[in-house]
């Protein structure tokens, strides 16, 4: 009977304390996905030499967007965005993309004006500036091409903003620009198998087709020379 006590009691005590330390986890966890944003940010603006203070802040609210204050150089990332970062580079590609704008937004006062009503002008070059960024720290701007794919809208005719261009318009105009600046990025692609990519290389022109069929038949054979060799 006293055993029977003793174990109902516990039980009693532990759902009384399920919620207190399911915030700890919660806690711990914010904790954490900040410090990886500081971590990826700053690592970003020291090796870019950016000589302006900027802060960056996780919202623990499920929306998938970002939020620039340029009052306070302030860049946000919410929550909702988190599932569309597998790593550190596509967390850079984030990021990296935020602080662009940032620094364009900063460059002269009428530019912010500039921007806002004519985002589309500046969108592209944010994406360009994103990828300098990146490899400038040491990351991969092919992470730029994933993460666009997840994130970016593709409206069809009826639904298609004049004010931004379509995810499929941002990728392809990123993949040539880092094939025409940073080809090694490419030529030893470590996104190859990833699914985002491999879509990517699949609903644009025929010459990236050809991209995608060589670079696969070229991992054939690297895993035919390991094969060989054990």
């Amino acid at each position: 009977m006293k055993i029977v006590r003793f174990v109902w009691g516990a039980l009693v005590v532990l759902l009384a304390l399920n919620p207190v330390f399911a915030d700890e986890l919660r806690l711990n966890s914010d904790i954490n996905i900040q410090k990886a944003i500081n971590q990826t940010g700053f690592s970003l603006l020291n090796a870019n030499n950016y000589e302006q203070r900027v802060t960056f802040c996780y919202i623990p609210q499920n929306k998938p967007k970002t939020k620039i204050n340029k009052r306070l150089n302030k860049i946000c990332v919410y929550k909702g965005l988190l599932p569309y970062v597998e790593d550190t580079n596509e967390l850079a590609a984030l990021l990296s993309l935020e602080i662009a704008k940032l620094m364009d937004i900063k460059a002269d006062f009428f530019r912010q004006f500039s921007i806002s009503y004519s985002p589309r002008k500046y969108e592209m070059k944010a994406d360009k500036k994103a990828a300098d960024l990146m490899v400038k720290a040491g990351y991969n701007p092919v992470a730029l091409i994933n993460y666009i794919n997840k994130t970016a809208p593709e409206p069809d005719w009826f639904e298609y903003n004049i004010m931004h261009h379509k995810g499929s318009g941002r990728t392809a105009y990123i993949y040539q620009y880092i094939y025409e600046k940073y080809p090694v990025y490419l030529a030893q692609n470590n996104y190859l198998k990833d699914f985002e990519y491999q879509n990517f290389l699949r609903i644009t022109p025929a010459q990236r087709k050809k991209v995608r069929i060589i670079q696969e038949e070229r991992i054939k054979i690297q895993e035919s020379d390991v094969n060989d060799i054990q």
